[in-house]
């Protein structure tokens, strides 16, 4: 099973920017209770005027069971991420699962801008979401709701075929936004569970160069089309 998330970058900084930021970057840091060093760093594989790949390196302090008992080691954990610029965006996408990518999208951020805020949720407009949902009705497997408006109740789930066709689907609808589905994608035939925050698990047996190609051309889009939508909604409440 392979997870990542995709994120938006704040900037107008091309690329070559921001591999030139990564590429300098490496801190140094002891651990308070081991007095261990750890280091973090990233590494710029290749990049051009529109892609950018390459890893995170970053130290942990782990404990090895020994005759002695417990010891504790650095193991180094490498992760992979990847950006495109899209239209006249940015995103950022990085091959592992939520928290720890929250919390390198963060690092990210400080790395290249100083400061977290540069990179952000790409977040699907509810409505976005149904609507992608509706074209892949014949693929859907499961369905989520949250902000539901029945007290004490934070999630509805579905599982099973043809669930747009079931009166509880239709209900769900009523009390709660579609918040996670899992569905055939259609740019790499494998099963994928996406949410609304863009956290993507392919559960089949695909490729790093299946589920990266999903996150560009198939969910992208979707975040640029809320995006736009957004802004129209803004300029329409001004005017």
């Amino acid at each position: 099973m392979l997870a990542g998330k995709l994120f938006k970058i704040n900037t107008e900084q091309n690329l070559a920017f921001i591999a030139e930021k990564l590429s300098n970057f490496k801190i140094t840091k002891e651990d308070e209770e081991t007095h261990l060093q750890l280091n973090f760093e990233f590494s710029v594989n290749n990049y051009d005027e529109t892609s950018l790949d390459g890893l995170i390196f970053y130290d942990k302090v782990i404990k090895v069971g020994t005759k002695e008992g417990f010891k504790p080691e650095v193991s180094t954990v490498k992760v992979e991420f990847f950006i495109r610029k899209i239209q006249d965006y940015n995103f950022l996408f990085i091959l592992t699962k939520k928290p720890l990518a929250n919390y390198l999208a963060n690092e990210f951020s400080k790395a290249v801008f100083i400061r977290p805020g540069f990179v952000v949720e790409a977040r699907i407009d509810p409505n976005i979401f149904l609507d992608y949902y509706n074209k892949s009705l014949e693929e859907t497997r499961v369905a989520y709701f949250d902000q539901i408006d029945i007290p004490n109740v934070n999630v509805l789930a579905l599982y099973g075929d043809a669930l747009s066709q079931t009166d509880l689907f239709k209900m769900y609808q009523e009390h709660g936004l579609l918040w996670y589905i899992v569905v055939r994608a259609k740019s790499i035939s494998q099963i994928i569970g996406l949410t609304r925050n863009c956290v993507i698990t392919m559960f089949s047996k695909g490729t790093v160069e299946d589920i990266v190609k999903y996150a560009f051309e198939e969910v992208a889009p979707l975040v640029i089309e809320s995006l736009q939508k957004n802004k129209q909604e803004k300029e329409n409440d001004a005017g």
